[in-house]
């Protein structure tokens, strides 16, 4: 069973390691992880499987009465399909909201269709492209979804 939870300072070591293989073009480092997850205008959740490993996480930047800012989404590879990246949007979409969010604003890898066709059933619509967003040659589609 996958449980959820708010992520603390001691996930901070396994998050660094998550970032770097899921995304080894640009990871953040423990300093970021640290100085993001203690802001109050931030939340980080992460994902646990039954042995309560880490295998999933999601951050977001809402300061309230503008728009929120999707920081991360990732899965492991082998426990993506289970629906876990979908419940981690619900989780941080929710606290925006409860900020006072207008919206959510995101950027992900324009040749990361798996992650643009979740966010497009989840209401993100397509606004633009960013060269180099992620590292040279490394492309961002900026994606926004409107709030209730």
């Amino acid at each position: 069973m996958i449980t959820y939870r708010d992520a603390n300072s001691f996930d901070i070591p396994v998050l660094v390691s998550l970032d770097k293989e899921l995304f080894p073009y640009s990871p953040w480092s423990a300093g970021q992880y640290r100085e993001e997850i203690s802001a109050p205008t931030r939340l980080f959740v992460v994902a646990l499987d039954d042995a309560s490993r880490v295998i999933g996480y999601a951050g977001v930047f809402a300061p309230g009465g503008t728009e929120a800012d999707v920081l991360t989404v990732g899965v492991i590879p082998q426990h993506r399909g289970q629906g876990i990246a979908r419940a981690l949007m619900a989780s941080i979409t929710k606290w925006a909201l409860d900020q006072g969010s207008i919206a959510m604003m995101l950027e992900v890898k324009t040749d990361n269709v798996e992650a643009i066709s979740l966010y497009e059933s989840l209401g993100y619509a397509k606004l633009n492209v960013r060269k180099d967003y992620f590292g040279s040659g490394f492309d961002a589609l900026v994606m926004r979804k409107e709030l209730p």
